[in-house]
């Protein structure tokens, strides 16, 4: 190997340990913060994210057959399927994500 590429190397392992310093440093409470809500609004942006979720995964699914509808080379079933498998996988991520996502409740005293 030559000396820069293993100066690159030692500058991305840097890099990485310090983000993950960074992040590790940060209070647990501090990284994500919703603002109150009503029930009623709480489910709304909820379908909304859902309807978005899926969206998601059928221009997903589409932009990769289009590809392979121009691509006609031996690997691309393969390559297609990498792809479906990741934007499904992503898909039950931010579904999972999106179900369990509890904002507070405003109190009625309280503006929201």
């Amino acid at each position: 190997m030559t000396k820069e590429r293993w100066i690159g190397i030692a500058v991305a392992v840097a890099t990485v340990v310090a983000t993950l310093l960074l992040l590790a440093l940060l209070p647990a409470n501090s990284r994500v913060s919703y603002d109150c809500t009503d029930p009623t609004e709480r489910e709304r942006i909820r379908e909304i994210a859902l309807k978005g979720i899926d969206d998601g995964l059928q221009n997903a699914i589409s932009h990769l057959f289009d590809v392979w509808q121009k691509d006609p080379t031996t690997s691309q079933p393969q390559r297609a399927q990498v792809g479906t498998t990741n934007a499904i996988n992503a898909h039950i991520r931010a579904r999972q994500h999106t179900l369990a996502w509890s904002p507070p409740i405003c109190d009625a005293e309280k503006p929201k």
